[in-house]
């Protein structure tokens, strides 16, 4: 929650008690999530009416075509750099890299389900060398049920 208002999301267009309503159910369905419900939370942010404003976070028409190519990426599924490229019908596989990069909302908009193509785990939050980071994109994989 501290995330998405530190990057200006705006939760909802309703205030007071819809919007602590929710806040409530994005954090019950992020509690869901973290104990191994099969949901997947970008779709869920969308039926609790949750704003999520991708045109003013991913500007170029490059990084909203592998926004939306990432997000259609189920949990439990996984894409590589380069075939998440292809997708979008280009070859510039770090170009989707530094555009995963600056994801705002890394759990929300899923970015730990791509892998590197001989199927290591690469970095995450746009770090290659903080282990936790690494870890963390292993433990929300597992949490899909993504075998590494």
């Amino acid at each position: 929650m501290e995330y998405i208002k530190i990057n200006k999301f705006e939760i909802s267009n309703h205030k007071d008690a819809k919007e602590r309503s929710i806040l409530l159910q994005l954090e019950n369905a992020i509690n869901d999530y973290l104990t191994g419900t099969k949901i997947d939370l970008f779709e869920e942010m969308k039926s609790i009416n949750v704003l999520l404003d991708l045109k003013n976070k991913f500007k170029t028409d490059f990084s909203q075509k592998v926004i939306n190519s990432l997000i259609k990426i189920r949990p439990g599924e996984s894409t590589t750099y380069s075939d998440l490229a292809k997708k979008v019908n280009s070859k510039a596989y770090r170009a989707v890299g530094s555009v995963l990069r600056n994801n705002p909302l890394p759990l929300i908009i899923p970015c730990h389900r791509v892998i590197k193509k001989d199927g290591k785990i690469g970095g995450f939050m746009g770090k290659m060398d903080e282990d936790w980071q690494i870890n963390l994109k292993r433990s929300l994989l597992r949490i899909e049920g993504f075998m590494i």
